[in-house]
Formats: structure tokens, C-alpha cells, sequence
């Protein structure tokens, strides 16, 4: 719900510390794409649904189209993880009141929570998980041509390295 949009943004901002890759509308969606097509998309690709819920929530209806739709792709893929996490004490729509999910009136800590969400224990994990999504990103930004997969700068992250090669003529 547009009410929850700051616990919602909170919240996202903690997955992508915690290495998450989400679709998120504010963060996903550019101006003139279909907010429909984004959603349908962003359902179509996740593992982990992640319902920020609360009496806003439910009176909300694309927080409701949106639970129905997850709750569909569920029923067909038992592999996709419906995660409730409520700020406030709203009961659990039946629907979604038998999965595990988080309370924030009583675990107030976002980080621990996106953590959890994540399957991410400690900070190893944490540095081994954003060190992958580094190198899908610099990847994904890289002519597929390129014999030299990765050119990203360990340290700050500046993409725009140049690639030089020399050889030694005399040996």
C-alpha cells in the first residue's frame, strides 16, 4: 500500500544490502512502462514474495490483486517462498496466514529480518553474496565478445576501464 511505502522502501533497501536482487515498482519501473507488465514480471521472476502487510494493505486492491496473483503462482511452484511481514498487529489474511513471516512491532530490526528473508547468517555470507551479484552485474554490462569477462574496479566500482594488451617480443 502507498501507506506502507516507507517500511516498504526500509525494507527493500535492506534485502539489497543483504545481496538481494528485487523488483521493487519505485526502483524497477521507468516512467511510461506498464505498471500491470512490471508487476505480472517482477511475480513471473521471483523466488521470495514478500508481503508488506497492513490494515492499509488490506484495504488496498493492488495489494490484494497482488497477493492473489502470488498465491496462484504458488499453487503451481512450491518452491516460490510467500513471506509476510507486517509493521503493525493487522491478523494475517487467511490466505497467506500459514507462512512464516515477521511482526516489526516485535523484531524491529530490518537488517536482521532481510537477512533472515535472504538465508544470510553472518557477515561472510553477506560479503559472498554481494560479491557474486558485483560480478553478475559487471557481467551483464559487458559485450558478450570480450575475452576478459569482468573490468570493474575492486574498490570503487568504475566500470569504465580500459583493456590493454602488451606482449614481450624478446622472450
Amino acid at each position: 500500500s502507498k501507506c506502507d511505502k516507507a517500511t516498504a522502501r526500509l525494507l527493500a533497501s535492506a534485502l539489497v544490502e543483504a545481496g538481494v536482487n528485487l523488483w521493487f515498482d519505485e526502483w524497477s519501473l521507468r516512467p511510461g512502462e506498464s505498471i500491470i507488465g512490471g508487476i505480472e514480471n517482477g511475480l513471473a521472476d521471483c523466488d521470495v514474495f514478500v508481503l508488506v502487510g497492513s490494515q492499509h494493505a488490506e484495504q488496498s486492491n493492488w495489494v490484494s490483486t497482488e497477493l492473489r496473483a502470488a498465491i496462484i503462482r504458488r499453487v503451481g511452484d512450491k518452491a516460490l517462498r510467500l513471506v509476510p511481514v507486517f509493521p503493525d498487529e493487522t491478523p494475517l489474511p487467511v490466505p497467506i496466514a500459514e507462512y512464516k513471516g515477521f511482526n516489526l512491532s516485535s523484531v524491529p530490526d530490518l537488517r536482521r529480518v532481510a537477512g533472515e528473508i535472504a538465508g544470510i547468517s553472518n557477515l561472510r555470507d553477506i560479503a559472498q553474496m554481494l560479491q557474486r551479484r558485483l560480478h553478475e552485474f559487471a557481467e551483464s554490462e559487458l559485450a558478450p565478445d570480450n575475452p576478459i569477462r569482468i573490468v570493474v574496479c575492486p574498490e570503487c566500482a568504475f566500470k569504465n576501464l580500459s583493456i590493454e594488451r602488451s606482449y614481450d617480443h624478446y622472450s
